[in-house]
């Protein structure tokens, strides 16, 4: 649909068994359109973009660029399709294109320092290596392609109508960027901030050493511009960013909050933690071990994530033993 003049929202499906949408954007202009954000590469969604494109009267030949907001499945895996498709030119920041080879050209280095950071947080090593073969089936949905135009915090990218400020806005993935409409006081922001769910913040080979607190900075970074309106990569478009940025944060401290309390029983390693508070909150709590591999995985990477962040605030220490990281609230 054409939210407001000029900028039409498709929502393209995940694969087949996953039900959900990744919200990608054509923004008009009298130079050629720009798309943010792709999807994942299945036949249901290159069916879903022709069909969506169809109906609001656009066409593949008048994108110009593909702005991928991060390289994540559902929002860069259909990238390369899409370049055949409409002749454009792929745009990303640096720091994303680099992590492309290792994430899915060849992973193995990738897999197996995954793996070993799991078993030195105290997960067992057989249930490590099923957490590292988790994604396995999410592969077969990328087709990775290196982008054309590299870009940096404070770039512009202009389609003749719409000027847009590439603003870096690292925590979810390191090179994640939003794009900012100063004139219409417009945010597209892939999975920085979205209306009905709080973006994952974990520690991975790839993520920097600290994602927790870069997140945080990166929400008080975009919270500096005036916004009238959000356009997200899930999820629907709203108007209070400031009011959602809060929650966002209220949602951090409290789980902050819950860690700090399960430490107050004694030593524990991140896989301990994660193993004794709830998951999937506004779904109600869900258990650990009700999980999937996969969201297990993610669970202890966001725990670590928030550990860091507590021995970075002196609130929490990290002790090394045997290979085993386990942690001791202060």
């Amino acid at each position: 649909m054409e939210i407001v003049a000029g900028v039409h929202q498709l929502k393209i499906p995940f694969p087949e068994g996953m039900e959900r949408f990744t919200n990608v954007y054509v923004i008009e202009g009298s130079k050629g359109n720009i798309l943010v954000d792709c999807g994942w590469d299945s036949s249901e969604a290159v069916w879903a973009f022709r069909e969506e494109l169809r109906l609001e009267r656009l066409s593949f030949d008048d994108i110009n660029w593909i702005v991928v907001t991060h390289i994540h499945p559902d929002h860069f895996g259909l990238a390369a399709k899409l370049r055949e498709l409409c002749g454009a030119k792929i745009v990303m920041h640096r720091i994303e294109a680099s992590l492309i080879d290792s994430r899915y050209v060849d992973y193995r280095q990738l897999a197996e320092a995954l793996e070993n950071m799991l078993v030195s947080n105290g997960v067992p090593s057989e249930e490590a290596a099923r957490m590292r073969d988790a994604s396995a089936r999410i592969a077969r949905f990328v087709t990775p392609i290196h982008p054309d135009v590299l870009v940096e915090d404070g770039d512009t990218i202009s389609n003749g109508t719409f000027q847009l400020e590439i603003l870096h806005t690292p925590g979810h993935s390191p090179g994640h960027i939003c794009l900012y409409d100063s004139r219409k006081r417009r945010l597209f922001c892939g999975d920085h901030v979205m209306f009905d769910a709080v973006p994952r913040i974990g520690v991975h080979p790839q993520s920097g050493s600290d994602p927790a607190g870069d997140y945080a900075r990166s929400l008080e970074y975009v919270l500096e511009k005036p916004v009238s309106f959000v356009f997200p990569g899930h999820g629907p478009v709203f108007n209070s960013l400031t009011i959602r940025s809060e929650e966002i944060l209220r949602r951090h401290a409290a789980m902050q909050r819950q860690i700090a309390e399960v430490l107050d029983d004694g030593l524990k390693t991140a896989c301990d933690i994660a193993r004794e508070i709830g998951w999937r909150p506004g779904e109600g709590d869900v258990s650990y071990d009700d999980l999937g591999f996969r969201e297990r995985r993610a669970a202890v990477c966001e725990v670590i994530a928030w550990l860091r962040r507590l021995v970075e605030e002196g609130k929490v220490a990290a002790l090394e033993r045997n290979g085993t990281t386990t942690y001791l609230s202060k």
